[in-house]
């Protein structure tokens, strides 16, 4: 089966509206860093199926690079976003992000 780069595209496009949602709909810390994960590595397969399909890229690891780049990045954000959800949950006893304080 031969995969085009229309339908990695697709794929990747699905994932980052997977991860939008996420982040748009819950109330949850930790659920709104995994849809930003979900983001990162959205982007992360576009990078690589570009370099793959030699559009825009001067090699083929071009891409890879690129998503691994990609992936550090993502890896320390949510470390660092874990240790605030922690310290938020910590003073607050909740992990909800819309709560009122009226």
């Amino acid at each position: 089966m031969n995969v085009g780069l229309n339908l990695v595209l697709a794929a990747s496009a699905a994932l980052f509206a997977v991860g939008a949602f996420a982040v748009v709909a819950r109330r949850s810390a930790v659920l709104m860093l995994i849809g930003t994960q979900f983001m990162f590595m959205a982007g992360s397969i576009a990078f690589v199926a570009f370099a793959r399909f030699s559009i825009g890229a001067v090699n083929a690891t071009a891409g890879a690079a690129v998503a691994i780049f990609a992936g550090a990045i993502a890896v320390a954000e949510l470390a660092l976003g874990l240790a605030m959800a922690s310290l938020i949950y910590r003073e607050h006893r909740s992990l909800a992000v819309d709560t009122d304080r009226g």
